[in-house]
């Protein structure tokens, strides 16, 4: 036991004797070993699965810009065979009538284009 000397007295006193131990009450406690279930724990078997919420398919995003304007194509360009044949179709389509050659060229070339 460890002594201390009192400096007005004079006189050494030893240290007081300890609390007395506290009483076991009546119920044991729990053991730390024990725990809870914790969430992540599969549920038991018997458990019914949670309900399924029915899921609708997403709708896609209106576009909010107006529609884009179609490009204009490339005029189709025909080529020499093609105005010579569709000229002659004109010139017998006519009877055969001399002289209007560049006529049914232009005609031939103006048809095609148009397709």
């Amino acid at each position: 036991m460890a002594t201390s000397n009192n400096s007005k007295s004079g006189k050494s006193s030893k240290a007081a004797p300890a609390a007395p131990a506290a009483k076991p009450t009546s119920k044991p406690a729990v053991k730390a070993s024990v725990a809870a279930p914790q969430a992540s724990a599969a549920p038991p078997a018997s458990a019914a699965p949670p309900p399924v919420k029915a899921s609708v398919a997403p709708q896609p995003a209106k576009a909010s810009v107006a529609a884009k304007p179609v490009k204009a194509r490339a005029p189709y360009e025909p080529t020499q065979e093609e105005i010579q044949t569709r000229a002659f179709e004109i010139y017998v389509s006519e009877g055969c009538k001399e002289g209007n050659d560049l006529e049914y060229w232009v005609r031939a070339e103006n048809e095609l284009r148009s397709v």
